[in-house]
């Protein structure tokens, strides 16, 4: 499999009709991975809620255009914000465990590869701020 700009914009075409602005494809080879690996693309306008990770650190990495990185404390007040860009000196983030963060798109398409251990589960209340 090729992670090229076919299939980034095949999955730019499914996110441009989400209302959501944004879309995962899925690198895992089963379910069963014990892990989550995925790409995100980003369509300028979406931005993640502001959420955390209790369990595991994510790493983010940039591989196509650019994408912003947000970081707050726990009253959801930003502490920091990391530019993405693809091929720069700053490319990906390592989000620690258990810290509140957001991925938004800039005024171009993003595309990020996300990693972080373990299996998926949505998003708890507790680790949402809205």
């Amino acid at each position: 499999m090729l992670l090229d700009k076919k299939l980034f914009d095949e999955i730019a075409a499914q996110a441009s009709q989400s209302p959501r602005l944004r879309m995962n494809y899925d690198l895992r080879d089963s379910e069963d991975e014990g892990c989550q690996r995925m790409l995100n693309v980003l369509l300028p306008g979406t931005k993640t809620p502001i959420h955390r990770h209790q369990n595991t650190s994510e790493v983010v990495l940039c591989i196509k255009g650019s994408a912003i990185e947000r970081f707050y404390d726990d009253k959801g007040n930003e502490t920091e914000c990391v530019m993405m860009i693809a091929g720069s000196d700053t490319s990906g983030v390592v989000v620690e465990k258990g810290r509140y963060h957001s991925l938004e798109a800039t005024s171009e398409m993003g595309v990020v590869c996300s990693m972080k251990a373990g299996d998926y589960h949505p998003m708890q209340d507790i680790d949402v701020i809205r």
